[in-house]
């Protein structure tokens, strides 16, 4: 279960302003027709990736996906400081 303090704690307020209901569900459904059965921990270590727009965030997914060989999520389990790259390109 998702520690909302926990979260609270680690980022700055303007995060939690800019995050769309939407856009958010948007992703999290994404990710779990991906079969990604880690989101809780992507939501608490990576939400302001939840604020880049949903067209935005499935492009740049792709991308890095292909980088990946398509194992994009399995890697990512492993280490998710991978999806920092998410950020970059």
């Amino acid at each position: 279960m998702i520690n909302i303090d926990a979260i609270k704690e680690k980022y700055e307020e303007s995060v939690f302003e800019n995050l769309d209901k939407e856009n958010f569900y948007k992703i999290v459904t994404f990710l779990s027709k991906e079969k990604c059965n880690y989101i809780e921990d992507i939501v608490s270590d990576y939400l302001d990736l939840f604020n880049m727009q949903y067209d935005e965030f499935i492009k740049k997914y792709e991308k890095l996906n292909k980088k990946y060989n398509g194992m994009l999520l399995e890697k990512a389990s492993e280490d998710m400081n991978i999806l920092e790259e998410l950020y970059l390109i």
